[in-house]
């Protein structure tokens, strides 16, 4: 189950007792709990005064919370994705607050002391607070020493930060769920910008104007993509890339390709390519990033998004790390097509053949090679020159030259 099943039983009227009693086990129904708590706060009903949200890993280093654009960034996880002691970030008068999701009958910490401690050791350090939901008093510390780790960051919470209980989820469910369904949304692409506009502050989608190269570039694909499966791009930085690949994928996906991977040398372009996905009507694409690389099956249909340093990551010596980079190349198996954006760093040498291009076997599947300065890949993997795409500098100047209103 991913949190827009939820979101979508909330728009078709379920209640909050209905949607809690699908659990199948209380660990379940906490993940149910938190994904509605994050509905909630996402649309400002429990939370109406945060500024940014982000679901960046608190223990990342260096911290570097990252606002999401979307809600899809949050909405497409699935209930049980974890590995973040932050359920969710918010930003409210430029604080940023961490904040942890508690669900069930048991006396047991909160996730608010590894958030300090990685608060403390951030840029962050003076300028934090900490945030609690959760279910019941009954089931917090009851300790009442004042060095008392837990009972200090519990107090954080409630003095300067963010304390609510289920009631106030059940308020904020009620309150969200009754605006929600007096907009009559039923397609869930409309709910998704709805909830960008209305609360996010975003633009929503637009309609997707391609640049010239970019149309010449998808008729070069189209015309020559059953003749090879090796292909190159290489038209000059900051020309539109990201667009391109991102239209190769989608005709590949409308004929016959089930799932597409993308990597990248550089892994901040990913967060590109994602930006791009929500922005534009067009891309109406299901996409799984690197935090949800291992959940891909043969169930998914779409993009996937990864570092080609993620795949390569493993260690003989350590077993535990061999036997995860045994589970990525199990993954890279169900992909039909292999892209690499900035393929001149990192995606033309031996060691990216072997450990990611040539683990299909038999198993013939196209690869799209990306990059403003391609001659090392064109070279390495002997790409006829008839399914190169050039755009160059002197190419752009020309078209300008000859048609200087055109973009």
């Amino acid at each position: 189950m991913i949190r827009i099943n939820i979101l979508q039983q909330i728009n078709e009227g379920y209640s909050f007792l209905e949607i809690m009693n699908n659990a199948k086990n209380p660990k379940e129904a906490g993940f149910i709990y938190e994904t509605i708590s994050i509905i909630c706060i996402l649309c400002k009903q429990l939370i109406p005064d945060y500024n940014e949200i982000s679901d960046t890993n608190i223990e990342d280093t260096p911290l570097i919370f990252k606002s999401i654009k979307s809600c899809r960034e949050l909405l497409e996880q699935n209930i049980s994705y974890g590995d973040n002691k932050s359920d969710i970030s918010v930003k409210i008068n430029e604080i940023w607050i961490a904040i942890s999701i508690k669900h069930g009958p048991t006396h047991r910490p909160t996730d608010l002391q590894p958030c300090k401690e990685a608060l403390d050791d951030s840029s962050y350090k003076n300028n934090y607070s900490l945030g609690l939901i959760y279910e019941d008093d009954r089931y917090l510390t009851n300790h009442r020493r004042p060095g008392n780790r837990e009972k200090i960051v519990i107090d954080i919470a409630k003095q300067g930060g963010i304390f609510l209980n289920k009631k106030n989820v059940e308020e904020a469910f009620i309150n969200f769920q009754y605006i929600l369904m007096e907009n009559e949304l039923n397609d869930i692409e409309d709910i998704i910008d709805w909830i960008d506009k209305e609360y996010l502050n975003t633009s929503g989608r637009q309609h997707l104007k391609l640049k010239f190269n970019q149309m010449l570039a998808l008729e070069q694909f189209k015309r020559n993509n059953k003749e090879s499966l090796s292909h190159c791009l290489n038209h000059k930085p900051r020309s539109g890339k990201t667009i391109i690949m991102l239209l190769y994928a989608q005709y590949l996906l409308e004929n016959g390709y089930k799932r597409i991977l993308i990597m990248t040398s550089v892994p901040e372009t990913i967060d590109s390519f994602i930006e791009e996905l929500n922005k534009y009507y067009e891309f109406k694409i299901d996409y799984k990033q690197q935090k949800e690389f291992m959940d891909i099956d043969r169930e998914f249909t779409g993009i996937g998004f990864c570092s080609v340093q993620y795949l390569k990551t493993g260690n003989k010596k350590n077993k535990k790390e061999n036997q995860l980079l045994k589970q990525k190349t199990e993954k890279l198996k169900l992909f039909d097509c292999n892209m690499f954006d900035e393929c001149h760093f990192h995606s033309s040498n031996k060691n990216t053949y072997d450990k990611i291009i040539n683990v299909h076997g038999d198993k013939e599947i196209m690869k799209i090679f990306a990059s403003g300065t391609s001659g090392k890949t064109e070279w390495f993997y002997n790409i006829d020159k008839k399914y190169i795409y050039t755009w160059s500098v002197e190419d752009e100047a020309f078209m300008k030259k000859q048609f200087p209103k055109i973009d």
